[in-house]
């Protein structure tokens, strides 16, 4: 294995981690969302959570070169 595959080995789980983080990150907004009635926009903090899921993923299911 030379250093370039080296490389892109931690690219690949740096990204999924990220991904991970990403997918998380979501979750607490689309959590938080639903479960407090007195927010100003509960529909707009709903779809930027699911967003930020289906963003992670993506970046989860995508392959890099």
């Amino acid at each position: 294995m030379s250093g370039i595959e080296g490389e892109s080995v931690g690219f690949v789980i740096a990204e999924k981690f990220f991904a991970l983080l990403i997918i998380l990150i979501g979750a607490i907004i689309i959590h938080s969302t639903l479960t407090s009635p007195d927010l100003v926009f509960p529909l707009f903090f709903s779809v930027s959570g699911l967003a930020l899921v289906l963003l992670g993923i993506f970046m989860i299911l995508a392959k890099t070169s």
